[in-house]
């Protein structure tokens, strides 16, 4: 399955938060992230929490049957409360 992001929304991500979309792609792709959840506040969109550089992000995607489309990442103190093993 095909993943891919606007690429204005690649680089303000990489500017403003370090969040580099290339690099969250491949932990998709490895399968290192531990569910997929559907967004309650935007039906049709799904959470996908995950580390990426040492804390815990998670990444809003829509899911189209041939592919995956990245909307945003966020660093998120919620989900890294919740996954976090070396509590």
């Amino acid at each position: 399955m095909e993943i891919i992001w606007d690429p204005q929304k690649q680089e303000r991500l990489k500017r403003e938060r370090g969040i580099d979309l290339d690099e969250i792609k491949g932990l998709i792709e490895n399968n290192c992230y531990f569910e997929i959840l559907e967004n309650p506040s935007n039906p049709g969109q799904f959470l996908i929490p995950l580390e990426y550089k040492s804390y815990f992000h998670v990444v809003v995607v829509k899911i189209e049957p041939e592919k995956i489309i990245i909307k945003t990442c966020y660093p998120s103190r919620k989900a890294d409360k919740k996954y976090r093993r070396d509590k």
